[in-house]
């Protein structure tokens, strides 16, 4: 992907484009407004675009010392498999100040957090507004 551009900036961003590669990736239904207020107050955002179009983003949270949080990466369907996510993953990494860094993923997607050197948690506890819906999908316990 030659014409792929990584930006880290959520000044421009359609939020409501990303709120479509959201729902196609498919990770769920976004609020634009909601998903905006997110994202503007992570403190590491990468967004990349194809020419003009959104075709990937991903966003953490840190304290600046410690302890880091990514909290999405999301690519569109047709561009999963291609080095994006690792392009994303890597990006962000490098803006991070934190020792440790945290992420819950889609259950399949534990090998790709592997291969950037991610390990299994064995005492990560969440709070879910709709836990029954994450224990019925295998995500709680």
């Amino acid at each position: 992907m030659d014409d792929l551009i990584l930006r880290y900036s959520t000044d421009s961003v359609n939020w409501t484009e990303l709120a479509e590669v959201y729902r196609l990736a498919p990770l769920g239904t976004y609020d634009p407004e909601r998903l905006q207020r997110a994202y503007e107050q992570s403190q590491v955002c990468c967004f990349a675009y194809r020419s003009t179009q959104l075709i990937a983003a991903g966003r953490a949270l840190s304290d600046g010392e410690y302890f880091a949080f990514i909290c999405d990466i999301v690519v569109l369907p047709e561009f999963q498999r291609q080095g994006l996510g690792t392009r994303i993953m890597n990006a962000m990494s490098e803006r991070l100040a934190a020792e440790k860094v945290l992420l819950a993923c889609v259950i399949g997607q534990e090998g790709f957090y592997r291969k950037l050197g991610f390990l299994k948690h064995t005492s990560v506890m969440a709070l879910y507004p709709n836990a029954k819906w994450y224990k019925e999908n295998g995500l709680l316990e």
